[in-house]
């Protein structure tokens, strides 16, 4: 008798009260796929000469197994099994739920069992004395030791296959052996009792995941095997769908929803493996003999699944035949599968062996082909040599040309470099030299008044009118305002001294930049090298609204050709001033810094212009590259300057964005390796 239960809250008491049990009309009840607890009401006599009888129930994925036995007083004895405890709890070292009955002989008792499960539920009881219910047990535990046997021999055949031959198919193909032998091992409860019987939570998801992992492991050995993306690869994209699907088993099952995952879990591998019997079909007709294999292997093994899931749904009786169908056609798919791979070996040893013999073929005829052309060819290369010769000439003549017009491009350079530094030398000491000049004029007329006082005091004598010739001296004083004449002398002398003195001081930044007498490595402080090109561009910055920021640190003189260096520095600041002034509407800003680290010296130079392009950045330093307009300049200046940085064992980097500025990086050691 069953009573379904969907609350799960039903008492003993209310069980054995309950009017609504219906009698099963099955040899072992299917109570499908269900959410709701069942109770099953039996009675057991004792008719054998025994009083100790073992109950089995051949189930071992059930989730919740509640056994009850209904004393004669009333009272009740409880014992609890299922997959949501540890298996250590079990009286019985066994995967299959087992009940010990102590029931005295012709006596009667009322047994209830409560059950549950995610999957669907069966419930296969077998009632007897011990030792026919232990020998039942080792018959199932032999067929199934002989079926993981042929699998496990099968893994280790096929994957040291593998390692021979190193055909990814065998890989693929024992992946699939083992979750197909381990989906056998989940649905008969020996994982939950030899790999994870602590683990509860993972016994029950096992029945779920393992069978979504031996789908993925099943279309992955497909689509390798049979090639589906080559023959056929539109329907080789329809597998995806039932991977998907797995992955939905998967989800819904750790979720809990065990009987959605279940039913969707059935459906798709009863989907999939129509599916696979397809595509193996499709396959077969364009002529791939492993096809026939995998086709007749298949069949048997979806003969096995058919019977197995009518066997689940109710469908098909629960008898030994359905209970081990699934494993008998998946031991025969295996083993045909196996010889599947090996004619797959023979088909591409002889696929081999025709290229071979294609290739040799192809070498003989290439062999007469080259023997053939080999006269042709000498007479060829005689003509290409004498053309290469001719070429070689014309390109010695192009070469000496190139340096020609190289050596005229650099003296161009060089010359407008000393054309702009004697545009601001001549700019910078004309103010001084026309403020001497300017004051020379004055100078001499306060000196003419002077010397003319002079000669008024030369005509005094003591024997004359000497108070008439004071009175003239008097007057004569007066009229060249002697006070202001010795004021403005002492003006213009002071200006004059000024004019001097700057012009001093230009000619000898002058020298500092040119250092003319400094031939030779020597030690130069770098800092003094930069004021002096600043000195020097100084009429190049004059009136373009530039403000020069100098955050000169305490560094240390290095060893360097200075005059060299300070065409480097110009050079770069030279091309700063350029970007500023091209490239904004507001002030321009150029920041020297120099920094010493350790034992070289760092200086940047940074300035706020228009940028440098990603594209044009990369060639910046290479000889005759320019983006300024035509005559404005010949693209030597930072090529020019790279080699001088690289003379002197250093770096120079840029960095830039365009509208962002530029900031250039000079690294310099401070001796130089000998």
């Amino acid at each position: 008798m069953i009573l379904e239960d969907p609350s799960g809250k039903l008492s003993v008491s209310d069980v054995l009260s309950s009017i609504n049990f219906k009698p099963s009309t099955q040899m072992v009840p299917n109570l499908g796929v269900s959410s709701s607890y069942f109770w099953i009401k039996f009675q057991i006599k004792n008719i054998s000469s025994s009083n100790e009888l073992l109950l089995e129930l051949a189930q071992p994925t059930m989730d919740d197994v509640e056994f009850y036995t209904i004393l004669p007083d009333g009272k009740y004895l409880v014992e609890k099994r299922g997959e949501h405890l540890p298996f250590k709890e079990r009286k019985y070292n066994h995967q299959n739920f087992l009940f010990k009955l102590n029931i005295q002989k012709n006596q009667t008792y009322t047994f209830l069992l409560k059950i549950r499960s995610g999957e669907e539920i069966q419930v296969p009881l077998s009632l007897g004395l011990p030792e026919s219910i232990f020998e039942s047990i080792f018959t199932k535990d032999l067929i199934s030791g002989i079926y993981f046997g042929i699998i496990l021999v099968m893994i280790f055949y096929n994957f040291f296959i593998y390692l021979t031959v190193r055909d990814k198919s065998y890989l693929y193909y024992v992946i699939y052996i083992f979750f197909v032998g381990l989906v056998q091992a989940s649905l008969q409860g020996y994982t939950y009792k030899y790999i994870w019987p602590d683990f509860p939570w993972l016994a029950t998801q096992s029945v779920f995941i393992v069978p979504a992992l031996s789908g993925f492991g099943a279309i992955s050995f497909l689509r390798n095997f049979l090639q589906t993306k080559k023959f056929i690869p539109s329907l080789d994209k329809g597998l995806f769908i039932f991977i998907v699907l797995y992955f939905i088993c998967i989800t819904l099952s750790i979720i809990g929803l065990y009987n959605i995952s279940f039913q969707i879990l059935q459906v798709n591998s009863l989907g999939i493996s129509f599916y696979i019997l397809f595509l193996a079909y499709k396959i077969s007709q364009k002529g791939y003999r492993p096809a026939k294999f995998f086709l007749l292997g298949w069949s048997l093994f979806l003969g096995g699944v058919f019977i197995h899931v009518l066997k689940n749904v109710g469908v098909l009786p629960y008898n030994t035949f359905t209970y081990y169908c699934l494993q008998i056609g998946s031991s025969l798919e295996i083993m045909l599968l196996s010889f599947a791979l090996a004619d797959r070996i023979n088909i591409l040893k002889k696929e081999k062996e025709d290229s071979q013999a294609e290739a040799l073929q192809v070498l003989k005829e290439n062999e007469r082909i080259i023997k053939q052309q080999n006269i042709i060819l000498d007479i060829k290369v005689t003509e290409r040599t004498e053309e290469l010769q001719k070429s070689n000439t014309n390109l010695n003549a192009t070469l000496k040309n190139l340096k020609e017009t190289q050596s005229k491009l650099v003296d161009a350079e060089k010359m407008a470099s000393l054309g702009q530094l004697t545009a601001g030398i001549a700019h910078e000491i004309n103010n001084p030299i026309n403020f001497v000049t300017s004051s020379v004029k004055p100078l001499k007329r306060d000196i003419d008044d002077i010397i003319k006082l002079l000669d008024k005091f030369e005509e005094v004598s003591m024997e004359g009118d000497l108070s008439n010739k004071l009175q003239e001296i008097r007057v004569l004083k007066k009229q060249i305002d002697i006070d202001y004449i010795k004021e403005e002398i002492n003006t213009l002398i002071n200006g004059i001294d000024e004019g001097a003195t700057r012009t001093a001081e230009i000619v000898k930044g002058l020298r500092n930049f040119s250092r003319l007498d400094e031939l030779d490595l020597k030690m130069a402080d770098l800092n003094e090298g930069i004021s002096s090109t600043l000195a020097i561009l100084k009429s190049d910055i004059y009136g373009r609204n530039i403000n020069i920021i100098k955050e000169f640190g305490n560094i240390s003189k290095i060893e360097c050709y200075p005059g060299k260096l300070n065409q480097v520095f110009m050079n770069i600041l030279n091309n700063a001033i350029h970007a500023v002034s091209s490239g904004i509407n507001g002030q321009g800003i150029i920041i020297i810094t120099t920094i010493e680290e350790q034992s070289q010296v760092i200086i940047k130079i940074k300035d706020n212009g228009v940028g440098i392009p990603e594209a044009v950045k990369n060639k910046i330093f290479e000889p005759f590259f320019t983006t300024k307009d035509v005559g404005q300049g010949v693209g030597l200046g930072l090529s020019i300057a790279f080699n001088i940085i690289e003379m002197h064992q250093g770096q120079i980097k840029v960095e830039s964005q365009p509208g962002m500025g530029t900031e250039f990086t000079i690294i310099l050691p401070k001796f130089q390796k000998k």
